[in-house]
């Protein structure tokens, strides 16, 4: 097949082991790699800077550009494949097929809570939006009323892994944006009541939230230390290193979460809410914990539960979200989406 993977404008499309925040950048790097590697012709639509997998074409956008300017500098290359996989956040390519300029199928991929990207379905009649979780798969269907598929997000595996010569120590980690809706201030809150070691780590330029920034800024003395964002190297090394990751989704409906599968991959434990798609990729006290409320957290805390999870359990349960998997997946409903779309 003739595959045209789009990425955002926001970063550059790296390896996973490149770069620093780890989103939707790497999983269509690590995409357009997979299925170039099975054979297909692939083009990756891309930030100039971005590094294309070998055998994949790169049409550079310009970094920070809106998406729409991108779009008007390839949407005349897009009639030319055979499917779209489209990870962007506005997704302008289905503006081709309300036009009737394309007969490819779009496959819409959703890396956010659908009601912050879609007031409506895309108005063709088989917008094949693809979920990043079971859960974000419900979800479109309760908010949109169309119908999706799911392809988990996959992770290197031989890169996530625990660190040699790294041994586990009594912090805990919190790993991901400095957004209200990512929790870092409810772990912050916490280590400060309790007065465990917390390392807090994760980009604090993309959320537009400085207030937040400035109270971790303040909150880190002492047990508490703020890094900010690291290189994906450094991350794994967080992860070997921490006694637990804390991913305190309180008020957010995770759609897959990549930072606690990548801890678990590493042998880690995770605390998170149980809001999303957090029990699909953790399993209540085999893996980790997931909660309803902050004093469940205080409790497992205090009792110490993680030292109950076993690393290997950790890493098995990882292993289900590999990127060979993801691939496999994406080449399924490409030719489900060519032979009869949903």
């Amino acid at each position: 097949m003739k595959i045209c993977v789009i990425s955002s404008t926001v970063l550059p499309c790296l390896p996973p082991s490149q770069g620093g925040y780890g989103g939707l950048e790497p999983i269509a790097w690590s995409c357009a790699e997979g299925l170039a590697r099975r054979g297909h012709e692939v083009l990756l639509i891309a930030p100039v800077g971005s590094k294309p997998p070998p055998g994949v074409d790169l049409h550079g956008t310009t970094l920070g550009e809106s998406e729409m300017q991108a779009y008007s500098g390839y949407w005349q290359r897009l009639p030319h494949f055979d499917v779209i996989i489209d990870n962007s956040w506005n997704k302008w390519a289905y503006i081709l097929k309300v036009e009737g300029k394309l007969n490819a199928p779009i496959l819409g991929v959703c890396h956010a809570p659908i009601h912050t990207m879609y007031g409506s379905a895309p108005p063709v009649l088989y917008p094949c939006l693809v979920a990043i979780s079971k859960d974000q798969s419900v979800a479109i269907s309760e908010h949109l009323g169309v119908a999706s598929r799911y392809a988990y997000n996959g992770i290197d595996l031989d890169f996530y892994k625990q660190k040699p010569g790294v041994e586990r120590t009594d912090r805990y980690l919190f790993l991901g944006r400095m957004s209200r809706i990512k929790g870092p201030h409810i772990a912050a809150d916490l280590a400060r009541k309790y007065r465990f070691g917390l390392d807090l780590v994760g980009d604090d330029k993309l959320t537009g939230e400085p207030e937040l920034t400035q109270r971790l800024h303040m909150m880190a003395q002492h047990n508490i230390t703020y890094h900010g964002g690291v290189s994906r190297e450094r991350a794994v090394e967080f992860f070997s290193s921490a006694k637990a990751l804390l991913h305190m989704n309180q008020i957010f409906r995770e759609p897959f979460g990549l930072a606690p599968v990548e801890m678990q991959a590493t042998g880690g434990a995770v605390i998170a809410f149980d809001n999303g798609a957090m029990r699909e990729t953790v399993i209540h006290g085999k893996t980790g914990y997931l909660v309803k409320s902050i004093e469940e957290v205080e409790d497992l805390i205090k009792t110490d539960a993680v030292s109950k999870i076993k690393p290997a359990d950790c890493r098995k349960n990882a292993e289900r979200f590999s990127v060979q998997k993801m691939v496999l997946r994406y080449e399924e409903l490409c030719r489900e989406a060519l032979e009869c779309p949903w």
